[in-house]
């Protein structure tokens, strides 16, 4: 099938190349990725979109949003023995994972002669990301220093951690016109890059259960919770439990090098 494709994509070339017409001034532009001979033929990891100030200029703009959230069990259902023996049962717990991703890509293209189906460019984009995951956590258990296991809860901790990306690409592509209004294209780059991790935020549904609760306290997955104006009462210690700021937002990275689109951009041009 994948090499059927890729046949009908020469074909489409050969037959209808001669009367191939490219950009003017004043289209505009959608594209999607073209692999062949991969697994997907056609796809999008988000949208760009082009409008042609010239038949040698073009305002440039990607976009793409995206997330999602998936539930796992971490509890088996089970049971527990109550104050006075009796059988006390325990619902599943679960896990839930979420993520968000957010970019766009603001740039301009300068085009060049070419030929009647060749239209090569040079130009330049900045970058701009957002990303964040979540890890929501249930956990049963009492919320006083006196609770009993037939008056235990479900209660859940939320982490959530995210990163802001900023960078500049320099461009260098071209687009070759296998019908009217119709290309085929290639793209490389070269490009600045820097990420940034902010501060993790951890959310207790109830301070009190996570208190008295040992089992979170001891989850590494939430080792960054601290206890803030905390005092003694016995063997247990009472007080809110918050985040403050764990120094993460301290970490960041900074890339350069050559970029590369790995796909053919399939595009095709509107009034």
């Amino acid at each position: 099938m994948k090499k059927k494709i890729f046949f009908l994509a020469l074909a489409l070339t050969a037959t209808t190349g001669l009367f191939a017409q490219k950009q003017t001034g004043g289209e505009k532009n959608l594209e999607v990725q073209f692999a062949p001979l991969g697994g997907s033929p056609i796809s999008t990891n988000g949208i760009r979109f082009r409008m042609f100030n010239s038949e040698s200029s073009a305002i440039r703009i990607g976009f793409s949003v995206g997330g999602g959230r998936e539930s796992t069990v971490n509890s088996q259902p089970t049971e527990v023995i109550g104050s006075t023996g009796q059988i006390v049962a325990v619902d599943a717990l679960y896990d839930y994972e979420g993520s968000f991703n957010f970019a766009i890509r603001p740039g301009y293209e300068m085009h060049f002669d070419g030929t009647d189906r060749l239209s090569p460019y040079v130009g330049a984009e900045l970058v701009f990301g957002l990303g964040r995951t979540t890890l929501e956590r249930e956990f049963f258990g009492g919320n006083s220093a006196t609770a009993v296991p037939e008056n235990y809860a479900v209660f859940s901790l939320t982490r959530t951690e995210g990163t802001t990306t900023v960078g500049l690409n320099a461009l260098a592509g071209v687009d070759y016109y296998i019908a009217d209004n119709l290309y085929l294209g290639a793209e490389i780059g070269f490009g600045l890059q820097r990420t940034t991790l902010r501060d993790v935020e951890v959310e207790v549904s109830d301070d009190n259960a996570f208190i008295y609760t040992t089992a979170p306290q001891g989850d590494t997955d939430f080792n960054d919770v601290v206890f803030v104006e905390t005092a003694s009462n016995g063997n247990q210690s009472v007080g809110k439990n918050e985040l403050v700021g764990d120094g993460s937002g301290n970490w960041r990275s900074f890339n350069w090098g050559p970029t590369f689109q790995p796909t053919i951009r399939l595009g095709w041009l509107f009034n």
